[in-house]
């Protein structure tokens, strides 16, 4: 399990039966007799019990004793007789006890008839079996066999009164019962746990403790994403072989609250560029009017792009460019860098988190946590314009001064792996193990990793002119943000159907200005949500001149705006992304 330490912890005991053939009785209380049973040969029992300090760290160990004990009642059966019902003190000043600086040992030895018998033991706080009860072990079987010595090993359940749930790091919780004065009931002896939705959407699914980490409780964002709060019971109950201590009087087995996860609604981050801020609208958009969630100032943003952890990046146009982190809840930029008088063009992630800009002329590279100067990358590159990362960190520039794409493995020091484009590259995106290539005429699509011999595996040139960027929906087809062309060169939004063959005719077309109240005008981002909403940001026309657009499905070439948002806060739109906000457990 996790660390669990400290004065209030509960350490090592020992708690058991041994059974010894020996003549001899018992009697009262610990260390004196007890009259001699007369009808059968007969054994002797002992019971010894080990009271921890109240400074002990937490461990494993054959029983739960609370450091807080101070007395028992022990009860033995044998079928329906009362054999022995007592109650006895468990401080170092009580009969039968010893005391040492680590513990403190008490014995109680008695005589009884060969057969079969019952126990049943409680611990408590108090004096003479009052006060909280702490621990008990309920009608535990053993045997005594004439004249033969028999261990029996005896695990005592503590008696939860409060489950407590801490942080564990992201995402994961430790669970532990507390006993009547607060000790942590850990090791044999204490309760197993299970966490269980209660109430909301499913956010995440559940990763129950293991025999490993008894304590530990995780939570995975599940897949598709939803936003929302759901919330978790948490249940302790105690292993088949043990004494169920929560049906004892005051047990207290399940959390006072439930833990809450949450995932807030994405949100469209754009860059508006006209008007030096990174807008934020909450998702899905719920009126033309709709105001921004958040607002970051930065001098013409033009470029954004998003990490795995929901952390989204701009970087504007034109020197000195500067690079911002702006982490959830996207109020405010966490870092900041500049890359002097380099000109951005554009930006991407990889999944190691690695943050690359194709400028004018170069290319530069940050590594995490992005406060140190950017590596400049050169090997290879002219003119390059758009940039992508693969799943294994490979990095690819498009060259417009060569009309190439190139590929550079980490570290990004070796040759570049090159190959031809069929016109200038304006914008890169991969998808699992393919690459679109939006250019200036064409989109080339490519298998990945990329080799000296690739070759596209289809080119679409249908309406294309300039494709900045493009958005691969649930279903594996492409959907291009087509800047000009269109009915009257305004631009428009093109679906281009897997497999994929050169000289596909679109699946569907939308022409900007698309109208149902949207007046805006020549797309540069899209991106679609998690529910299959599309979203796309138009640089020209509206009331502030520029606008963010939403389909809803099923989107066809007849499609209008569910919303479009044309407001005077919109001036020169350009890149979009769709937040992840990630998942946070509250305990």
């Amino acid at each position: 399990m996790r660390s669990v330490s400290g004065s209030r912890v509960a350490a090592a005991l020992t708690a058991l039966f041994l059974l010894a053939g020996c003549g001899g009785a018992s009697s009262g209380g610990l260390g004196s007799t007890l009259p001699k049973q007369t009808n059968g040969a007969t054994g002797s029992v002992r019971f010894a019990i080990t009271v921890p300090p109240k400074t002990a760290s937490s461990g494993r160990s054959p029983a739960y004793v609370s450091p807080a004990t101070q007395s028992m009642t022990i009860a033995v059966l044998q079928g329906t007789t009362n054999v022995l019902n007592q109650t006895v003190g468990l401080t170092s000043s009580s009969t039968g006890c010893t005391s040492s600086a680590a513990s403190t040992t008490c014995t109680l030895e008695l005589s009884l008839n060969a057969g079969s018998y019952t126990a049943s033991i409680t611990t408590y706080d108090g004096a003479n079996g009052t006060g909280n009860a702490l621990s008990t072990a309920q009608s535990v079987a053993f045997t005594v066999t004439a004249n033969q010595s028999t261990l029996v090993p005896l695990t005592l359940s503590g008696i939860p009164t409060a489950i407590q749930v801490s942080s564990a790091g992201t995402n994961a919780v430790d669970v532990v019962a507390q006993d009547a004065d607060g000790n942590f009931i850990v090791g044999a002896g204490a309760p197993t746990f299970t966490a269980s939705a209660s109430s909301g959407p499913a956010l995440a699914t559940i990763v129950q403790p293991t025999a490993s980490h008894p304590n530990l409780i995780s939570f995975v964002q599940a897949s598709p994403t939803v936003s929302g709060t759901e919330t978790f019971a948490v249940a302790a109950s105690y292993p088949a072989g043990e004494s169920n201590a929560c049906t004892q009087t005051g047990a207290v087995c399940s959390l006072s609250s439930a833990m809450t996860a949450k995932i807030p609604a994405p949100m469209a981050m754009v860059a508006n560029q006209s008007h030096n801020t990174v807008l934020g609208y909450t998702l899905p958009l719920t009126s033309a009017t709709q105001s921004p969630a958040v607002s970051i100032g930065l001098n013409n943003p033009e470029y954004l792009a998003e990490d795995a952890s929901g952390n989204v990046f701009a970087a504007n146009l034109g020197g000195p460019t500067i690079v911002l982190e702006i982490p959830p809840p996207y109020t405010a930029a966490t870092v900041t860098n500049s890359l002097g008088n380099n000109d951005a063009l554009q930006m991407a992630l990889a999944p190691n988190g690695d943050l690359a800009l194709a400028n004018v002329g170069d290319g530069s590279l940050y590594a995490p946590p992005y406060t140190a100067a950017p590596t400049a990358l050169s090997n290879g590159l002219s003119s390059p314009y758009g940039v992508a990362f693969d799943a294994s960190n490979n990095l690819y520039f498009g060259n417009n001064g060569a009309v190439t794409l190139a590929m550079l493995a980490p570290p990004y020091t070796g040759a570049p792996t090159t190959v031809s484009l069929s016109s200038y590259a304006d914008g890169l995106t991969v998808s699992g193990t393919t690459l679109f290539v939006g250019e200036n005429a064409d989109v080339d699509i490519f298998s990945l990793p990329l080799t000296a011999s690739s070759t596209p595996i289809a080119t679409l040139s249908s309406g294309i002119s300039r494709v900045f960027r493009s958005a691969v929906d649930a279903s594996g087809n492409l959907w291009v943000a087509n800047q000009h062309g269109g009915a009257s060169n305004e631009g428009s939004i093109e679906e281009f159907t897997k497999p994929f063959s050169t000289g596909e005719i679109p699946a569907v077309r939308i022409s900007m200005p698309v109208g149902g109240g949207s007046t805006s005008y020549n797309p540069w981002g899209i991106a679609f949500d998690a529910a299959g909403n599309l979203y796309v940001t138009n640089t020209y026309g509206g009331t502030g001149n520029g606008g963010l657009l939403e389909f809803s499905p099923p989107i066809t070439s007849a499609s209008k705006p569910t919303v479009a948002i044309e407001t005077a806060n919109l001036y020169n739109l350009y890149d979009l992304v769709i937040t992840r906000p990630p998942l946070s457990v509250t305990p």
